[in-house]
């Protein structure tokens, strides 16, 4: 004699515990299979090959583990690619005729004379007076010479020469 009541069915007790156990089974599945992957991806990255000297190596954060990273690099070289990259060396190369400017000249004309600027290939120098304008303007070729010595090949390829008061020195004469 059934009542009909879903209560009294033990079957329903039994299909019930069945989804529970395949609910349960499912999401066992899961956890194994992201275990699975967990540990494939640690055996990945796992270096079994201790550290050399020429290793540089960095504290994982979540792990114990280490990590291997590109050794640095000096500041000098980082900074020369940044600047080439902005193209910003002939720029710079050229301000090198500020503080070497009396190897450019020689000592006896530096009171006469002071550097401008180099751009676009051309050394601009402004001299004290028209007469030193004029023997500057002798000597250009030999100034050419030095200037690219001193700076670098091809950094200069024209001097221009213009008049006007000197700032960055004192005229002698």
């Amino acid at each position: 004699m059934s009542s009909g009541s879903k209560r009294d069915d033990p079957d329903a007790t039994t299909r019930r515990a069945r989804n529970l156990d395949r609910d349960e089974r499912v999401y066992e599945r899961r956890r194994w299979s992201q275990a699975r992957q967990r540990a494939k991806l640690e055996r990945d990255a796992f270096d079994p090959a201790p550290p050399t000297e020429d290793d540089w190596v960095t504290a994982e954060e979540d792990t114990d583990g280490l990590r291997r990273v590109r050794p640095p690099s000096a500041v000098g070289d980082t900074l020369e690619r940044f600047v080439d990259q902005r193209g910003w060396s002939e720029r710079l190369q050229g301000t090198r005729v500020f503080t070497h400017w009396s190897e450019v000249v020689g000592a006896d004309l530096v009171p006469h004379c002071e550097p401008v600027r180099v751009a676009g290939g051309t050394l601009v120098v402004r001299a004290a007076s028209q007469v030193w304008a004029t023997q500057l303007r002798y000597l250009t070729p030999a100034m050419l010479g030095r200037a690219n010595e001193v700076l670098g090949a091809g950094t200069v390829r024209d001097v221009r020469i213009v008049v006007g008061a000197l700032t960055g020195t004192e005229e002698d004469a």
